[in-house]
């Protein structure tokens, strides 16, 4: 596996390393200004001077690396580190402190408040640019294997990884905001027996193509296509309710069947889907696995029903509460 990663080195390199975003916070301008220019080359930077406009900067900027000074007025960057780690939003972005101060009790402090690595004033322009290098160098190597953990290798959609940690994730935060949540299960029709007419490296080139038009399908970045396995995908979709799933269900359909992949051993003599939708309103207790084997059970009756065909759960009997 790592021999693996380390050959793909291309997925982040020089060019990933320098858009990647530093924010500087320092009350002194000119400091902040110098730290800068030391960094020119190495990342894109962004200064602000006062400590009370760091989360509002970090909401709109989404930095992949703080330098806070500690000594600030107003707010302390040890207080600004703690509220940092303290918000959802801003608890992984890494922290480099700047301090004056070589005491064990203030490196203690700035360990203790979240930080990732600190640097000494007076600044050597070569530690600091080596230690941002590593902090960058480590966060893209973080989001590459991320990436790969939760990517399926032959259609590049999303994972059951995904599904289990991400898709759950976005479930709770519906029933948070009263949102519907929404959830499709397709299969390919006859896809046993398209491995058997055309092999199954033809049956992996039908699975990518498939993935794509389903990929194709879903139009906001919130929307999450996922092969489940096998032949079998599934999407998710927050806030949509039962009519927007069975649009979006129905698009898929449409989609798949305008590929045009022949099949002779479908009754259709090309690949089709057939597919199964649920959903919840966000008022009593169930699980995404709850609603995944509801919209199965529909992708059942779509079976039955011929294939090549959608049925669904449009009056969402069942509810969710975080």
């Amino acid at each position: 596996m790592i021999k693996t990663l380390v050959s793909q080195q291309a997925a982040f390199d020089e060019s990933d390393m320098k858009r990647c975003r530093v924010l500087i916070v320092d009350d002194d301008e000119i400091s902040a200004l110098v730290v800068s220019t030391m960094l020119a080359g190495t990342a894109i930077t962004e200064i602000v001077c006062k400590s009370t406009l760091v989360l509002e900067k970090c909401n709109s900027m989404q930095p992949d690396l703080i330098l806070l000074d500690v000594n600030m007025p107003e707010k302390d960057g040890l207080e600004v580190c703690k509220e940092l780690k303290a918000t959802p939003a801003t608890e992984d972005i890494p922290v480099m402190f700047i301090t004056g101060s070589v005491e064990h009790s203030t490196q203690e402090a700035c360990w203790k408040a979240g930080a990732t690595d600190f640097v000494v004033k007076p600044i050597l322009a070569m530690t600091l640019v080596h230690r941002v290098r590593n902090i960058l160098l480590n966060g893209l190597r973080m989001k590459f294997l991320s990436q790969v953990s939760f990517r399926d290798h032959l259609t590049g959609l999303c994972n059951r990884h995904y599904l289990d940690t991400e898709v759950k994730a976005a479930l709770k935060s519906a029933a948070r905001s009263n949102e519907p949540f929404s959830v499709i299960v397709i299969d390919i029709d006859f896809f046993k027996g398209y491995n058997d007419t055309y092999g199954h490296l033809a049956g992996d080139t039908c699975l990518v193509a498939v993935a794509q038009a389903i990929k194709g399908s879903v139009q906001r970045p919130s929307d999450i296509a996922i092969r489940f396995g096998g032949e079998e995908f599934i999407v998710a979709l927050p806030d949509t309710d039962a009519r927007g799933v069975k649009l979006v269900a129905s698009r898929i359909l449409e989609n798949v069947e305008a590929l045009n992949i022949e099949n002779l051993s479908s009754p259709d003599k090309k690949v089709t889907v057939s597919a199964g939708y649920a959903g919840v309103n966000t008022r009593q207790s169930t699980t995404l696995d709850s609603i995944i084997n509801q919209a199965d059970l529909a992708l059942f009756e779509a079976k039955q029903a011929g294939r090549n065909t959608l049925k669904g759960f449009g009056d969402y009997s069942l509810y969710l509460d975080e």
